[in-house]
């Protein structure tokens, strides 16, 4: 804007009464008629068009006051620019300018000269610099009441200023300080992972929040339950002091739920994520849950899709190498933005809830001892308190499924489940097995 704002000692316009002007491209979307309306209604002014012609104008070429000048060189344009006493903008309403912002308008108003335009959206939304015309005749009758204003010094100036906060650099300062507004507006999400050994999944899966977690306002906090491997050594040489990290070593293995529960009372986020070691996140996992929860607000509780898991939040997915698990992800939740999966019970390989979920509902019940059946207790416990939960259709997380507990001997691993079920049922009545969505097994 600086450019059209300067003033200039040449004059390439012999200016001997009034100068109505336009510069640009003179083509389909011109309205010569419009034009040839106007100089006939102000004989006493000359109609000075400036730009390539491509459309027939040898009927305005016959009117004696309108005078195509044609192309002119760029560092002239100024000059004539400064000898124009009302700017015109004469397109014709249809598609094209019905979608367009023309620029003209910016540098007519940055040298301070009064506008006068058919009535595009664009210019109708900054009515309050420009004149704009909404027939025909209004357009010629605004003509006159811009003329009236060309000799206003006050206005010019005003004008000028206006346009000063409207050149890209102030447009590109605008955008940064909303940007700046959206980051303050992020709310701080809490990812608590817990481990027990399996040390080579929990580098996958630390490794995939530090590559694929595009959403930049979280913490993560990483539980460990008396490793016996080396991942205990291993989360004090990498993540101990890291920023953004919070490396907590239990001196005993509390389990499942009191593991995670030492997590979630160390959290600071608005948001908070309970997610298992041997996940692998995908890239915007965590923006599409935050999002989620933006856009829902009756839901409390909700996690990801995956290709391995007992209930609904399971796909039909298939992969071989994260290289490819990315690609088919990312082709799942862009084929599914925006969509939520309702359920009644979600799994804790990966489950975010708000703050107020957590306050309201509290931690993970300790009756479940080492594990299996307390995500069934807690998604009981959000329920009765009247929040909704659903798996986030385009949020997707990698489950490697119970990578610790396989690991326990003989049929120990069942005879937890029997115990905890009747835990479960004891406290909420017959346990209702989760089942897939349809088409998935």
């Amino acid at each position: 804007m600086e450019f059209f704002s300067r003033k200039t000692s040449l004059h390439f316009i012999e200016k001997k009464r009034p100068v109505v002007g336009y510069y640009g491209a003179i083509a389909e979307w011109f309205d010569l008629d419009l034009l040839i309306e106007a100089a006939n209604a102000y004989p006493n002014y000359d109609f000075v068009m400036i730009g390539a012609e491509t459309c027939d104008v040898s009927l305005a070429k016959k009117v004696e006051n309108i005078h195509f000048l044609g192309e002119i060189p760029y560092e002239q344009l100024t000059s004539y620019l400064q000898d124009f006493d009302v700017c015109l903008i004469p397109f014709k309403l249809i598609e094209l300018t019905l979608c367009t912002n023309p620029v003209k308008v910016y540098e007519y108003l940055a040298a301070g000269k009064p506008v006068v335009c058919t009535a595009m959206p664009e210019v109708k939304a900054i009515n309050d610099v420009v004149h704009v015309a909404d027939s025909s005749m209004e357009f010629i009758e605004l003509i006159n009441v811009a003329m009236d204003e060309s000799k206003n010094d006050k206005l010019c100036d005003a004008r000028k200023a206006w346009a000063k906060n409207h050149d890209w650099r102030s447009r590109a300062q605008q955008l940064l300080n909303e940007i700046i507004k959206l980051d303050i507006k992020k709310p701080k999400v809490s990812i608590i992972v817990l481990t027990f050994n399996n040390l080579h999944l929990t580098k996958e899966c630390l490794f995939s929040i530090e590559r694929n977690t595009e959403y930049d306002n979280y913490e993560v906090i990483i539980v460990d339950n008396l490793s016996t491997d080396n991942t205990r050594a291993y989360l004090q040489q990498h993540y101990e002091g890291k920023k953004g990290y919070k490396v907590i070593l239990n001196d005993d293995n509390v389990g499942f739920a009191a593991g995670n529960n030492v997590g979630l009372e160390y959290a600071t986020g608005q948001i908070l994520v309970v997610l298992n070691n041997d996940t692998y996140v995908s890239p915007f996992w965590l923006g599409a849950l935050v999002k989620a929860f933006k856009r829902y607000p009756d839901m409390g509780l909700l996690g990801p899709v995956t290709n391995n898991i007992g209930n609904e939040s399971k796909i039909k997915i298939s992969y071989q190498s994260w290289s490819e698990m990315q690609v088919k992800s990312l082709r799942y939740i862009t084929s599914h933005a925006n969509e939520i999966y309702p359920m009644a019970c979600l799994a804790f390989f990966c489950a975010a809830m708000r703050r107020e979920v957590y306050e309201k509902v509290g931690g993970l019940s300790l009756d479940y001892g080492l594990g299996f059946f307390e995500d069934d207790d807690y998604c009981k416990r959000v329920d009765q308190a009247g929040w909704g939960m659903a798996a986030v259709e385009d949020s997707f997380v990698h489950h490697h499924l119970s990578a610790s507990f396989n690991k326990l001997k003989n049929n120990q691993k069942e005879l937890l489940m029997q115990k905890n079920q009747a835990v479960f049922e004891s406290k909420w009545g017959k346990w209702k097995p989760h089942s897939y969505r349809p088409g998935v097994y």
